[in-house]
């Protein structure tokens, strides 16, 4: 299966050493014609990777895999995955091999979150762009929604506490002046503009660093 090019481009122009790949996998059934699933690839520096016969990263690369030999010991055997797509959705190479080493990233399906729609309409875009962030971000973006959400039940729990003031001061044996519940609204409005919501809204950030 294909991607479309535009998908292809979009990814290339997000990053211009990621790829989409397709990897096999024997049939499920039959009738299955072309048994695989989208996977990402990134084209690494050789640097990063070292001899394909003795990787010194512990990523997975694309076009080998480790093996135990008779003596237990791992070795490295070359395999054919399946197709890399370049910037264009071809399958002709669009990189110097000399200099760039393609290593698996994620298989791209249903156990993974990604449906092949996602990758077909170009969803999985935004996917990766998450993917990408760098994770104190995350945790910062996280924090900022976190601490809205205290910000709106603060507001919510403050509006409760006026009509529970209210509700008590109308009692019969309340010890305070019985005001209408018309008078109170007023000013209980004018506290609950006066709470420091603002620090509130940052109460989940963490410290800089």
């Amino acid at each position: 299966m294909y991607p479309p090019s535009h998908v292809c481009e979009s990814l290339h122009a997000l990053h211009p050493q990621l790829r989409l790949a397709w990897v096999g996998r024997p049939k499920k059934h039959e009738l299955e014609l072309n048994p695989g699933d989208f996977a990402l690839i990134q084209l690494y520096h050789i640097s990063d990777v070292g001899d394909l016969n003795d990787p010194s990263t512990f990523r997975t690369l694309w076009n080998v895999q480790p093996v135990l030999d008779e003596h237990g010991e791992t070795q490295f055997e070359r395999i054919d995955r399946g197709p890399i797509f370049n910037k264009h959705g071809g399958t002709s190479r669009d990189w110097d091999p000399l200099f760039r080493v393609p290593v698996f990233v994620a298989t791209l399906n249903e156990e993974f979150g990604v449906s092949i729609e996602d990758i077909l309409t170009g969803r999985i875009i935004e996917r990766i762009k998450l993917w990408m962030r760098p994770i104190v971000q995350r945790v910062k973006e996280s924090a900022v929604e976190q601490g809205k959400d205290l910000k709106r039940r603060a507001s919510d729990i403050g509006h409760e506490v006026a009509k529970d003031v209210w509700k008590e001061a109308q009692k019969s044996d309340a010890a305070t002046v019985v005001m209408a519940n018309k008078h109170t609204k007023g000013a209980m409005a004018e506290i609950e503009q006066r709470k420091q919501h603002e620090d509130l809204a940052s109460y989940y950030m963490p410290p800089e660093v």
